[in-house]
């Protein structure tokens, strides 16, 4: 009864935000410069249309704006877009009218998550032994280094580490790793590094403080006393309990990961949801957009929503209040 209660706060929680964000997404989208119709190549294929006979251009532009609902006034085209999103009747993009919305995505979202997964696990492998060492060699040049060496990941944007690999593996060390396109296991490297470049300061700068936490409780003393071995005592007892504080970190990390990977699927020409959301952006193609940032923030959300229901199960101390 407890968890449903949570879930259920949660769930509504959920609903008002992704709401709030689609709203405010919309009307930034409804004021900004410009127009579906007026992009460049739209613009320029109807200019003749246009020109020789206004009243069928005319025509077609009330024909457009009454299928896409945006004849009506601004509050009810967000109310109309709220209930397709949230009753997940996508319909179709502007773009490609005769395809649906899912079924463009179909093949850009996977490529998205692997990508995040990919960044996370990683994050993780390279992450934990990083906190651990520097944990267990606390105040000493290595220490410093790792704590260092993570900073500097996460100072450094994961877009902005895209463009040197692609400077660096497209122009000096060319042919070693690919920095365009997608198909092979090859293409996907560069941008995992990219991603995952932060998370693994992230990891092991939370492993490092919670391992050093962990080892300064009453029980470590306690199974020190005991006669149990250092590294039984580092593994089984330090690293087993400092693992569950990294739960917090590691969710988000992947969802936070889906939204980043926008920026670096443009800058190495991946097909992947960030080209569909600057594609879609970029052309006001509003059901494209609105179904992107309601995808994404589900995710956000909803991956949250998991890790605060791990982190309970694992530590019954924790109370999901």
């Amino acid at each position: 009864m407890y968890y449903v209660k949570f879930l259920a706060k949660r769930f509504v929680a959920i609903v008002i935000t992704l709401a709030a964000v689609i709203a405010i997404s919309y009307i930034m989208m409804y004021y900004s410069p410009g127009g579906f119709m007026n992009t460049t190549q739209l613009a320029s294929a109807l200019a003749p249309l246009a020109a020789q006979d206004p009243a069928a251009y005319q025509k077609l532009m009330e024909q457009f704006q009454s299928r896409y609902g945006l004849n009506l006034p601004l509050w009810k085209q967000v109310l109309l877009y709220e209930w397709h999103t949230f009753t997940f009747n996508f319909g179709n993009s502007m773009q490609n009218p005769t395809l649906s919305i899912m079924s463009q995505l179909k093949g850009a979202l996977p490529i998205s998550v692997f990508l995040a997964f990919g960044s996370v696990v990683v994050s993780v492998v390279i992450g934990i032994p990083m906190g651990i060492i520097a944990a267990l060699k606390r105040n000493s040049w290595v220490d410093y280094l790792v704590t260092t060496l993570s900073m500097f990941g996460q100072a450094i944007p994961s877009f902005v580490l895209a463009v040197l690999f692609v400077l660096i593996f497209g122009v000096v060390w060319q042919n070693v790793l690919p920095v365009t396109g997608w198909g092979t296991p090859a293409d996907a490297v560069l941008p995992i590094l990219s991603l995952a470049a932060g998370n693994i300061g992230v990891v092991a700068r939370y492993m490092r403080g919670s391992l050093i936490e962990t080892m300064r409780q009453d029980f470590i003393r306690t199974a020190k006393a005991k006669g149990v071995k250092y590294w039984a005592l580092v593994f089984r007892h330090g690293v087993r309990n400092s693992l569950t504080a990294l739960i917090t970190v590691i969710g988000p990390q992947f969802a936070f990961t889906v939204v980043g990977t926008v920026w670096v699927e443009n800058i190495f020409a991946i097909p992947g949801l960030g080209k569909v959301i600057s594609t879609a952006f970029t052309n006001f193609d509003f059901p494209m957009a609105i179904t992107a940032v309601f995808i994404l923030g589900a995710t956000i959300m909803l991956t949250n929503l998991v890790v605060d229901l791990i982190y309970s199960w694992m530590d019954l101390r924790v109370k999901l209040q």
